[in-house]
């Protein structure tokens, strides 16, 4: 804290924005994807009762009239079983691999990043013109406990090398585009911002 300007302190602050901002983006991208994991067994369930109850109910005839690989009603009784047993354990792997309590987690995240970096803006461009150099310096130490503790909270979110690259790239590139849209609002956000879906899958 000591020698520092405010100036200095700016710059110290805004570069926590935007590691914050950074973090924000794995929570966001994190986010996503076990939304769509949770999406995707929710409609496998629904699907698999559908079909346990159009089973259940229809007549033996109609099963031969669709060639279905089954006709028998013992059969029909084997896949309802199994169909039964698929759903109990799509059910009880949300519980064991936690995918919602990490969804909301992330979900979570994104909100607190996102205030904090609020904070930091605050700070950057209005309350910093009202610091000296020494209540800068503990404006800064305090933001630094805060963005600390919020590392802490979130040390669990880790990601494979490639996809926190990829995470990184993009996160970047929506800064750019940002700072490019404050000076020209008409530029063209498709010729500058572009993460194709293959850029992510490969």
């Amino acid at each position: 804290m000591s020698g520092k300007t405010v100036e200095d302190c700016v710059n110290e602050v805004n570069n926590l924005a935007d590691k914050a901002g950074l973090s924000r983006e794995i929570c966001a991208y994190q986010y996503r994807k076990y939304k769509w994991i949770s999406t995707s067994l929710s409609l496998a369930i629904l699907l698999f009762s559908a079909s346990i109850a159009f089973l259940s109910i229809v007549d033996p005839d109609i099963l031969v009239s669709l060639s279905l690989p089954f006709h028998s009603q013992q059969d029909t009784r084997n896949v309802i079983a199994f169909l039964g047993f698929l759903i109990f354990v799509i059910s009880f792997s949300d519980k064991i691999l936690n995918l919602t309590v990490t969804m909301n987690r992330n979900e979570q995240g994104v909100k607190i990043f996102t205030d904090f970096i609020r904070d930091c803006h605050t700070f950057r461009d209005v309350g910093s013109k009202d610091c000296d150099d020494i209540s800068a310096g503990l404006k800064l130490e305090s933001i630094k406990e805060q963005y600390s503790y919020l590392n802490q909270v979130m040390s669990s979110n880790t990601l494979f090398s490639k996809t926190f690259l990829k995470v990184k790239k993009s996160y970047k590139m929506k800064t750019r585009v940002s700072r490019m849209l404050d000076g020209d609002p008409n530029i063209s956000i498709n010729k500058y911002y572009r993460m194709r879906i293959w850029e992510w899958l490969f």
